[in-house]
């Protein structure tokens, strides 16, 4: 096989069994346990090695083809578990950017009111204290509470929440301080700058959104072993575990990779201005330049 190929096919390998059969290894193995041991003997291990020991007995009493069955049965429903989990991920992800269906509107609507409504009654008391005490007159105490309320408010959002989650709103603000700052339409814009970005910028932007990507899988692995707990309760517990942990991890992930974005904008916008010869009689940040990018990029003329 050549190295290309040799060397991709070794990273897929590596990908499928990180993403697809080591998880659901887990889960299998859990989900035995609890058909096992119930929610009666739950942390009964003498009982769960009794059981599994049986099993492993009468599988080595198989001959050789029907032992390679059970195994390439356990990898299947690894693998099963695994591609199930990965598919569900997509529309979680909807969840967690908030683009809720039609059915939750509603919900979603009061959500994203409330967080507006909060931030914006942060927003109006920096603005009354700063207006009151001029940047001569602050003293330290000032300085501090202004500092503390402005964290507040930017751990909402960054920019007037729109979404009714902090993800989604950490994504949408990247898109609306870039609009504001340098007048352009990041998605459509994206693409193209894409093209002329280096390669360890892909890589990282690539790794930015692995790590958000890994948080919301984690999040449905967490479901899952949620509703195992209805069989086997220290499941439940796992789930509680697993979901803490992807939220933290999925919440840390998006805002370094929306800061990667914007930070990429910033320095490589003006190379994409280059490249696609866009003439506005200025550079970034004159707005003119990105109304004529968005005119390139949407084939607007």
């Amino acid at each position: 096989m050549p190295p290309v190929l040799d060397g991709l096919s070794q990273k897929l390998a590596e990908k499928w069994l990180s993403e697809l059969a080591v998880p659901g290894l887990l889960f299998v193995a859990a989900a035995a346990t609890g058909v096992v041991l119930g929610h009666g003997s739950a942390l009964d291990r003498s009982a769960l090695f009794e059981r599994f020991g049986y099993w492993a007995t009468q599988a080595g009493q198989l001959p050789t083809l029907g032992q390679i069955g059970v195994v390439a049965a356990i990898v299947l429903a690894s693998v099963a578990a695994g591609a199930f989990v990965r598919a569900c991920a997509d529309g979680v992800e909807r969840i967690w950017t908030g683009e809720w269906p039609a059915v939750a509107r509603p919900l979603a609507d009061r959500l994203t009111t409330r967080r507006l409504r909060h931030w914006e009654e942060i927003e109006a008391e920096i603005t009354r204290l700063r207006a009151a005490n001029p940047a001569h007159r602050r003293g330290e105490g000032l300085r501090r509470d202004l500092e503390e309320r402005a964290a507040h408010r930017d751990a909402i959002a960054l920019a007037p929440p729109a979404r009714p989650t902090f993800t989604g709103d950490r994504m949408a603000a990247a898109e609306t301080r870039l609009r504001h700052q340098y007048g352009i339409d990041l998605a459509a814009c994206w693409t193209r700058l894409w093209v002329v970005l280096p390669e360890d910028v892909r890589t990282e932007l690539r790794t930015s959104r692995a790590r958000f990507d890994t948080g919301v899988t984690g999040s449905v692995w967490a479901g899952c072993y949620a509703a195992l707990g209805c069989l086997w309760w220290p499941a439940a517990v796992a789930a509680v575990v697993t979901g803490l942990v992807a939220w933290r991890r999925g919440r840390g992930a998006v805002t370094v990779h929306a800061e990667l974005v914007e930070s990429t904008v910033d320095v490589y916008l003006k190379r994409l201005v280059e490249e696609l010869g866009v003439d506005a009689s200025g550079e970034p940040p004159d707005p003119r330049v990105g109304a004529a990018l968005n005119r390139v990029a949407r084939k607007a003329g």
